[in-house]
């Protein structure tokens, strides 16, 4: 479902096309019944716009492994006519997205970057998942039966399943602290993000970066494979804190740098005025919906 808001009209800056842009406000939300991409389209949005909105809370919700029946979000973004016609979606300007009963809440500040209400930052320091998954085949469990020699055996990481040269991608920032093979690893790559946290990728086909080379979040550091002692393709990913092992699907990720002093009052300012803006629209369509479905 979704409504249109007129706020605003820019003139093209280009010497040849001098036509006036308008630019609307666009509301769209939706309750998921079958999948959140289902979801999104039949709410009016692109799949641009639906990958958008993952992004925006990927850090928070695991898109692939968290979203339950009865989970639903709200969006207001921007939309771009000449003449009447629609020639481009704009930004995502605010959106809240509830997950099995949890709301959580973005909006995009000036610089493009999203903050929670309060200006925190939406992006983590690390990538909930380091990859693009069809599945987990086995979670973080301290007691684990090993499918191999079949001894308990803890299992300290989670294994991703994909096809065969997946990218798999660096969590965080970081320093690549060992780049090797051994035969139960396979090809593996252990990053040191800080003197707090490590990660460690296991079984890759490849490997693409060299122990001391310095990575960027989300930089691609290998592709999956079935290296090592395994018996089938899969990442196994590892999340330590302090040395201890951690549920990589569980484990609290810090944030990145939120903001401060006058950027974060002036963001806030901002933020009230798109959430108001938002819950306008909201209750606009709930009570234009019903007569705008019937006509």
């Amino acid at each position: 479902m979704r409504l249109w808001w007129w706020i605003k009209q820019t003139t093209a800056s280009s010497p040849v096309d001098t036509r006036s842009t308008d630019t609307q406000l666009n509301y769209a939300s939706a309750t998921i019944t079958s999948s959140f991409w289902n979801a999104g389209v039949e709410a009016g949005l692109t799949g641009n716009q639906i990958m958008q909105l993952a992004g925006i809370f990927g850090w928070d919700i695991d898109f692939a492994l968290d979203i339950r029946g009865g989970d639903k979000f709200e969006v207001l973004y921007e939309e771009q006519f000449v003449e009447g016609e629609h020639v481009g979606s704009g930004e995502i300007l605010a959106a809240s997205f509830t997950n099995q009963g949890e709301t959580f809440t973005a909006i995009r500040a000036e610089s493009g970057k999203y903050y929670d209400e309060n200006g925190r930052a939406m992006r983590k320091a690390f990538l909930r998942s380091p990859l693009s998954f069809r599945y987990v085949s086995s979670n973080f469990n301290p007691r684990r039966l090993h499918p191999v020699t079949g001894k308990v055996k803890a299992h300290r990481g989670t294994d991703y399943v994909a096809p065969v040269g997946t990218p798999i991608w660096a969590a965080g920032d970081g320093v690549v602290q060992k780049s090797g093979y051994n035969k139960y690893n396979g090809n593996y790559v252990f990053i040191r993000h800080t003197s707090t946290y490590i990660t460690k990728y296991l079984h890759l086909t490849k490997r693409y970066v060299k122990t001391g080379q310095r990575v960027k979040q989300g930089q691609t550091i290998g592709t999956l494979g079935g290296t090592g002692r395994v018996t089938g393709p899969h990442l196994h990913y590892e999340f330590l804190v302090n040395g201890v092992h951690r549920n990589p699907r569980t484990v609290k990720l810090p944030q990145s740098k939120s903001l401060q002093g006058r950027e974060k009052q002036e963001f806030i300012s901002l933020a009230q005025s798109r959430l108001e803006q938002m819950q306008k629209m909201g209750m606009l369509w709930a009570a234009l919906g019903p007569v705008l479905n019937k006509s």
